[in-house]
């Protein structure tokens, strides 16, 4: 069955639902309470037994299908390097953090004047180790 589609869709197909089982697996992760729990966040989900118990068989019969689509289009399991995907948020959380700093704080009102020395060195720190991070794993990993 895998000539019914051709290049494009099946590249399409896959993307789809690669991400929706990734989205899955996070669910099933926040209701098996298997999320980490950290500093300034805490997930948590308050839903019935009998809701959760619905979701968890939801979630299989959709894992289920996907897992017979793979089949029956021939879509190939992508092995995706985690340290390929750590730049680029690193990236992003340097750029952040750099916006957190005082002087750019002004664009949502009056900043204090104690705020630089409180806030800054911190945010210039962390954007310092989210840009060495990125670097890191742009390096060649062996």
């Amino acid at each position: 069955m895998s000539d019914l589609l051709n290049s494009s869709q099946r590249t399409s197909l896959f993307v789809t639902l690669r991400d929706f089982e990734k989205s899955l697996r996070r669910v099933e992760s926040l209701m098996d309470s298997t999320e980490a729990n950290g500093i300034l966040f805490r997930p948590r989900l308050s839903i019935s037994a009998e809701k959760r118990a619905q979701a968890h068989q939801k979630i299989s019969a959709a894992l289920d299908q996907i897992h017979e689509m793979s089949h029956l289009f021939a879509l190939d399991t992508e092995d995706q390097d985690a340290a390929r995907l750590i730049p680029s948020e690193m990236s992003v959380y340097w750029a952040n953090l750099l916006d957190s700093r005082s002087g750019k704080l002004k664009r949502y009102g009056k900043v204090h004047p104690q705020l630089a020395e409180n806030l800054d060195a911190y945010t210039l720190s962390l954007s310092n180790i989210a840009l060495s991070l990125a670097t890191l794993f742009k390096e060649n990993p062996l």
